[in-house]
């Protein structure tokens, strides 16, 4: 079961900033699962794929991260505003390794790093009879 200090320590670790009720909101969608992880996988195990659907999540929320920060005489924070297509990629990749039970397949959210493409083909037939 993910409590506030561990997800809220975690997000911090990745850079991800979310309101409290918010974070409220995901642990809640994330802990929803833990009947599947219980059943499923030793408890550290349960306690990842749940941190990494966390993070899914909360990546989803936005494309606002924090790249660094300073203190104590100076207080700095700098923030990287850019496609998060690897950092999701990465989470991902690392959830469904980990929940080949598939537990949180139906919480991950749709992926935005993918874009679809349309294209109009024109075919000309003929004969190419000898001639």
């Amino acid at each position: 079961m993910v409590i506030f200090e561990q997800a809220s320590e975690y997000l911090d670790g990745q850079g991800v900033n979310l309101p409290e009720f918010l974070l409220n909101a995901l642990i809640e969608q994330v802990n929803s699962i833990q009947e599947c992880l219980d059943a499923n996988y030793p408890e550290s195990t349960a306690l990842l794929i749940q941190m990494y659907l966390l993070g899914l999540l909360a990546l989803a929320q936005g494309d606002k991260y924090i790249s660094s920060q300073h203190a104590p005489n100076g207080a700095s924070q700098s923030f990287r505003y850019q496609s998060f297509a690897d950092r999701w990629s990465g989470s991902l990749n690392l959830l469904r390794s980990l929940d080949r039970e598939g537990c949180a397949t139906n919480l991950i959210p749709p992926d935005p790093t993918v874009t679809a493409f349309g294209g109009l083909w024109i075919g000309r037939g003929g004969c190419m009879c000898g001639n």
